[in-house]
């Protein structure tokens, strides 16, 4: 499950009384599970038609738009949408319709009506669906890209409609870059990485310069490690600046998500003279460490078993710098250290 989805589905169980609360935890794993049966997904339909609190309500509203009912459940769907008095209900029963497969144009008012909602999440679903079945009105075009942190491939269907081509999609993206909300730019990272392209890899060099927030931040550096035949030059430059700023971590992360691909960076950086250059470069070895350590390492390296034999050899350096840096030096070489050690255990 992607960061922010947990971190939005734990908020969830804050506001939710304990009965509720046993209700969604208990639900959850169906919820989240891919490739569920049919007779699966008739339960998470089944918990979406008959739920109270609204978290629960929403939680298997989401999980049916990413994995939709069969298409003979399609009248009951109509059916809340027209009698439920639940308009949470209601427009996750107008997505899920929409997610089904088919674009009913009589969806509009409900859809217009949830994209005025306070709900940042609520409006980007809407968002989804309202792209799908009205293609021509681009006017939510922002609140699709930040539908892409909860459901890619759902916001992705209807950009697929909104984007007539390519350039489109880029500008898009551009835009929600600049957005004031958090969330909206590091979907736009997340979507540029995928992307692959000397265009996006521009845009992604260009947020990592002055981005200031966290989950934002680390969007980037993914992006820019996904887009690394185009980034990893700029990146290695980027090592020499001031190691306080926030970007200089995103550049070090950047490098720690290409794997065995930075070492080379890296090592010229441990060895350079200046400051800044030798803890960004600590720093890139301590991310590098950390990102071959987890169970989805897969998604960044090859070679997992190569990469960590490389990531080793920078050992030496590290040793020197911890015992005859100074003491910014020795912090950041003697904290790569560790968590290289725990790659041996």
């Amino acid at each position: 499950m992607h960061k922010l989805t947990f971190l939005l589905t734990a908020a969830l169980f804050a506001a939710l009384n304990v009965s509720a609360q046993t209700s969604l935890k208990n639900a959850l794993p169906l919820l989240q599970k891919n490739n569920r049966s049919a007779s699966e997904n008739q339960r998470v339909l089944d918990l979406f038609r008959t739920a109270k609190d609204p978290d629960t309500v929403f939680a298997a509203g989401a999980s049916l738009v990413k994995t939709p009912p069969a298409k003979a459940q399609e009248p009951a769907l109509f059916n809340l949408i027209l009698r439920s008095e639940d308009p949470l209900k209601q427009t996750f029963s107008a997505v899920i319709v929409t997610a089904m497969g088919s674009a009913h144009e009589e969806l509009t008012p409900v859809l217009e009506g949830a994209l005025q909602s306070k709900d940042a999440v609520l409006r980007s679903y809407a968002a989804g669906a309202y792209g799908i079945v009205n293609p021509q009105n681009k006017a939510y075009v922002q609140e699709v890209v930040h539908l892409y942190i909860f459901d890619p491939a759902f916001a992705a269907r209807s950009m697929n409609l909104l984007a007539e081509e390519p350039k489109h999609l880029l500008k898009y993206l551009k835009q929600a870059a600049a957005s004031s909300d958090d969330q909206t730019r590091a979907a736009a990272a997340s979507w540029l990485g995928t992307l692959h392209s000397e265009a996006a890899a521009k845009q992604l060099l260009k947020m990592a310069k002055t981005e200031q927030d966290a989950n934002t931040q680390a969007q980037i550096a993914t992006g820019l490690a996904q887009n690394r035949q185009y980034t990893l030059e700029a990146v290695a430059k980027e090592l020499r600046r001031d190691y306080t700023t926030p970007s200089a971590s995103t550049y070090a992360l950047a490098l720690g998500f290409m794997t065995g691909n930075a070492i080379d960076v890296i090592r010229q950086g441990l060895l350079s003279t200046n400051q800044n250059e030798r803890i960004n470069a600590a720093r890139a070895a301590a991310y590098m460490a950390g990102v071959l350590s987890n169970p989805d390492a897969f998604n960044y390296t090859s070679d997992r078993t190569f990469d960590i034999g490389l990531l080793k050899s920078l050992i030496p350096q590290l040793n020197l710098l911890a015992k005859t840096g100074n003491d910014s030096v020795k912090v950041y070489a003697s904290n790569a250290l560790r968590q290289i050690e725990k790659l041996m255990i």
